[in-house]
């Protein structure tokens, strides 16, 4: 028998541990959803739209956004934080069929996924024009 098994269970114990006291979420849904660990996080964002494409799998949209602002919202991690001038994708299950490049919008962003596969990835919500 392994003597390190006794270790793992210990760190991935305290891991799990740790990740409670600092309010992290112990699962988020994805498409599909697949339960994953993933820290809690929101930012309230104005951009322009640079990019809209349907998927045909996972969540049905992606959307490339050039970040003119990122908000924090409450005490939670802000995930756009760094990425004010910048274009970050996102992806969404709301319909975008009525937006359009070069449109100017506010929304929340957050962080989901799957892990290992696809990854942890940015969600878009509550997206409306501005």
């Amino acid at each position: 028998m392994n003597k390190n098994i006794p270790i793992t269970v210990l760190v991935l114990l305290l891991a799990i541990s740790l990740f409670q006291l600092l309010g992290c979420s112990a699962t988020s849904t994805g498409p599909g959803g697949v339960g994953t660990t993933v820290i809690q996080s929101n930012s309230l964002v104005t951009g322009e739209i640079k990019a809209i494409r349907s998927q045909s799998t996972g969540y049905p949209w992606e959307i490339d956004i050039l970040v003119q602002s990122s908000t924090n919202v409450d005490d939670l991690p802000n995930p756009t934080a760094d990425k004010v001038g910048k274009v970050v994708t996102a992806r969404t299950d709301q319909d975008l069929s009525s937006f359009h490049i070069g449109q100017k919008i506010s929304a929340n962003v957050k962080y989901t996924g799957d892990v290992p596969r696809p990854g942890i990835i940015l969600y878009i919500y509550d997206i409306k024009p501005i």
